[in-house]
């Protein structure tokens, strides 16, 4: 039989003292909030199964309001000291504009909840110790949900529909810097990149193009990446598996990093949701420099066990507030690919 206590018992920390203690102790002190090793462990396993959000500039937030600012000097400063024609001082001094970034999180709450049956403990080979491993898988899938929601969030879908997504607004719906291809503009527009004539390469020309000037002047630029689906990721493979050079049979026999004008090209399995797709009506391409792109989680994370002994099962309820934030919402920049396109592109880029 299932010695319930000796699992709650096995995931343990250290206090200041150096003594062990278990988190259900921990959990019966502190209403189930996670100590300061246990939210770190939780944050690792969260960042872990993630690309853009691992990326993005992580803010551990002690208030519910937190409110981070940056600021960027814009166009030149120096002037000439001495009036024209004269040598006499310049006191006429046109003052150098700051412009002032603000990001703004806001905690929301998100809750999960998962079970395992004593049953599934006696089979699992991990034994007792399956329970260590169970509480990181759940760290690993909130921190794939956290980063959906993070970028496709949107209070204006509805609740019923979306019940997750409603909960904030996402990087995309924050940002104003949207691209779109040939086959996605309307009307009398052209698109701003056409990929069928002019490659794949041609999306990220556009995104870089569309950084705004004073960021891509700044050091920010040493962050700069696009974070690309599947499918692009691999029709750039193919456009430089076709080239007669070394970097080509690189391409095709091996995994090395993908890089444009050198910036890093990404692969991000978030931007390949399918859910996600249907919602914009598009495939999305996203860069830019993350450090500008905020996300936070509030200090108190729960998590508490429930014995069902009837059932033999134990639950476990999850709590965090989280939200995101963009620092420059023109720092976001997003490429729109039509969904019929997206599936054409792979076998295009092969020559």
């Amino acid at each position: 039989m299932v010695n319930m206590n000796a699992i709650l018992k096995s995931i343990t920390t250290t206090n200041d003292t150096g003594a062990s203690k278990s988190m259900r102790e921990d959990m019966s002190a502190y209403g189930g909030i996670l100590d300061r090793e246990q939210f770190n462990q939780f944050m690792r396993d969260v960042e872990f199964n993630t690309t853009i959000l691992r990326d993005a500039a992580y803010k551990k937030m002690n208030r519910e309001n937190v409110i981070t600012t940056g600021t960027l000097i814009e166009g030149r400063v120096l002037q000439d000291g001495y009036q024209e024609d004269s040598r006499e001082t310049n006191a006429n001094l046109t003052p150098a504009k700051i412009g002032f970034g603000k990001s703004e999180l806001t905690a929301h709450k998100l809750k999960a909840k998962t079970f395992i049956d004593d049953d599934d403990l006696e089979d699992n080979i991990e034994g007792e110790q399956f329970q260590t491993t169970l509480l990181s898988m759940m760290g690993n899938q909130i921190g794939e949900d956290l980063e959906a929601i993070a970028l496709f969030g949107d209070t204006d879908l509805d609740y019923d529909d979306q019940p997750l997504y409603h909960t904030y607004d996402g990087w995309i719906k924050q940002s104003t810097s949207f691209l779109k291809s040939s086959e996605v503009a309307t009307g009398n527009s052209n698109g701003d990149f056409n990929v069928h004539d002019n490659t794949i390469e041609a999306v990220f020309d556009a995104i870089i193009r569309a950084v705004p000037a004073r960021i891509r002047q700044s050091k920010l630029m040493s962050r700069f990446a696009i974070y690309v689906p599947y499918e692009v990721e691999d029709a750039y493979r193919n456009l430089l598996k076709s080239r007669n050079t070394q970097l080509g049979d690189d391409m095709q026999t091996g995994d090395k990093p993908l890089m444009y004008k050198k910036y890093p090209i990404k692969e991000s399995p978030i931007l390949e949701d399918e859910e996600a797709r249907e919602i914009l009506n598009y495939a999305p391409v996203v860069g830019g420099t993350p450090d500008l792109w905020k996300w936070g989680v509030y200090k108190d994370v729960k998590v508490e066990p429930k014995r069902l002994a009837e059932l033999e099962r134990t639950e476990f309820y999850y709590r965090t507030r989280c939200d995101v934030s963009l620092e420059w919402n023109s720092s976001f920049i997003t490429a729109k690919l039509d969904l019929d396109e997206i599936e054409l592109i792979q076998d295009e880029a092969k020559v």
